[in-house]
């Protein structure tokens, strides 16, 4: 199981606009939530990237647990109820082409990268 943050994803929002990511991607430190990330997802890259000097990322296809979990998974088939903590199956995505802004958090990686390597210390604050 991984976890890279909190995503809050809102399903109505379609497409690329800078002004409304289709994802807000929070941290926990301390018992308190932290914006870091603004996230965008595509089926396919773009053939022209959205930002200058954006690059992007990929997440498999996985089956997503209440309690911010994921396990990769080919399928929604191939979702087990609940994750190996009891938490309940959420929903499964196919692959997704990724394309984060780390504009509230620091990243060594970079503004773009798909990781951060900072967020996992604070998801269990």
């Amino acid at each position: 199981m991984k976890n890279m943050g909190l995503h809050y994803l809102n399903p109505d929002i379609k497409g690329f606009s800078v002004t409304k990511p289709q994802i807000l991607v929070y941290s926990r430190r301390d018992g308190k939530y932290q914006l870091g990330a603004l996230e965008w997802v595509f089926p396919t890259k773009p053939k022209t990237a959205p930002l200058k000097g954006a690059t992007y990322g990929s997440f498999p296809a996985a089956c997503h647990y209440d309690d911010g979990t994921f396990v990769t998974a080919s399928s929604q088939a191939d979702c087990a109820p609940k994750n190996d903590s009891g938490s309940p199956f959420f929903f499964w995505h196919p692959k997704l082409v990724t394309l984060h802004v780390w504009l509230w958090y620091p990243n060594p990686d970079g503004l773009y990268a798909s990781m951060n390597p900072f967020v996992a210390p604070f998801n269990r604050g």
